[in-house]
């Protein structure tokens, strides 16, 4: 009964077959397209990814937050501590790096005059792949002038729930080994506390690097790169960190490795800033914005030092922010958050829960062989 029929594309290569699916995990990531054909459950949680940063979005825009789109590319890179990647501007004749945060650039923005904006879109930290970290992800930051770290709590716990029960319909997860309910008040925990908790009696101000470096190692710890003391105290949270289940907020961060946060009136070695915690996670990142400019100059010199002692992770002297906090910048709280959030609900690896994953280039066999003749012209491996 066939009146016309019209070959709309060629398939030269057959898919696996439904009874044995597409189950090799480095084959899934190195042909995503076949794994989506096969795999619904892939295509369902890229769905799902979609959804949860629209419904970010959808918060924040209720919130009266203006989404602005910053710069990727940039003269120096800063708002946070990582390895930046580095790239050519042929038209300037200027090295640029990728930028590791959107911080620097959306709180210019406030000392322009806006008083809410937020940034969705990619960021780029040269750095190791594991479960919850890709060298390029996608990552959200707000700044809310005339708010501080207090009202930021709130905030993001709002936050939180809205976007997770719009995307899973719950608030209740099981999630590596935690079992978590977000349908409650968070309670707030204070960091050095919980490291003399966990370690006894050190004092992360005043025991020499060496003595906490110890403590590090003899709990299975490390630091990799250069040893001091942010990267020491750093390495003893993250084991505290692995630990719990949350939800809860971690308050007293140190002021040392906060080099963009106000420092607290009630104590003078930390700064207003939390991590909400959740399934041994660090969801986000966010504090109360050091607005002092003669302040952030000191302790950008401090970063300088660092990196110009060998931490490529310290962060790089921002004169010309330095410069727009001296024409005055409003007080503001902001926060940090990257896709990792919607990876740990969704249950699923960093490299699992992206569209398409960066992979060390390979060729297979079949493919060379059907292509010889123009292997010359296909990138060497």
């Amino acid at each position: 009964m066939v009146e016309e029929l019209r070959l709309l594309s060629k398939a030269l290569r057959p898919l696996p077959s439904k009874w044995h699916g597409l189950k090799n995990k480095e084959t899934r990531l190195r042909h995503r397209h076949v794994d989506m054909t096969m795999n619904s459950k892939v295509r369902e949680s890229l769905k799902r990814r979609s959804q949860f940063w629209g419904m970010t979005r959808e918060f924040l825009d209720k919130n009266g937050f203006y989404e602005i789109n910053i710069p990727v590319l940039e003269h120096l890179t800063g708002g946070a501590d990582a390895k930046p990647f580095v790239t050519h501007y042929d038209a300037l004749d200027e090295d640029f790096y990728l930028r590791i945060s959107h911080e620097l650039p959306l709180k210019r923005l406030l000392g322009g005059g806006f008083e809410k904006v937020y940034d969705i879109g990619p960021r780029f930290r040269n750095e190791g792949i594991d479960e919850e970290h890709l060298p390029e992800h996608i990552a959200m930051e707000f700044y809310w002038a005339y708010a501080d770290y207090k009202d930021g709590m709130k905030l993001t716990q709002e936050l939180f729930k809205y976007v997770l029960k719009k995307v899973f319909g719950t608030l209740k997860f099981s999630v590596k080994g935690f079992d978590i309910n977000l349908d409650k008040k968070w309670p707030v925990r204070d960091f050095e506390e919980l490291l003399k908790k966990k370690y006894g009696k050190i004092d992360i101000y005043n025991d020499s690097v060496d003595k906490l470096n110890s403590v590090l190692k003899s709990n299975g710890g490390r630091v990799e790169g250069e040893v001091n003391r942010n990267r020491v105290v750093d390495n003893l949270w993250k084991i505290i960190r692995s630990e719990t289940g949350g939800p809860i907020f971690v308050t007293g961060i140190p002021k040392f490795f906060s080099p963009l946060s106000k420092t607290s009136p009630e104590n003078e070695k930390v700064v207003e800033r939390f991590f909400p915690i959740i399934a041994g996670t660090e969801m986000a990142n966010a504090f109360s914005e050091l607005n002092d400019p003669q302040d952030q100059l000191k302790r950008f010199v401090e970063q300088q030092s660092m990196r110009d002692a060998g931490d490529e992770e310290a962060q790089m002297l921002d004169i010309d922010f330095v410069e727009m906090l001296e024409c005055g910048m409003p007080p503001a709280f902001g926060l940090g958050m990257s896709e990792r959030v919607f990876w740990v609900f969704e249950g699923l690896s960093a490299r699992e829960a992206v569209p398409f994953a960066q992979l060390r280039y390979k060729l297979e066999e079949t493919t060379k062989k059907i292509y010889s003749n123009i292997l010359k012209y296909i990138k060497k491996e």
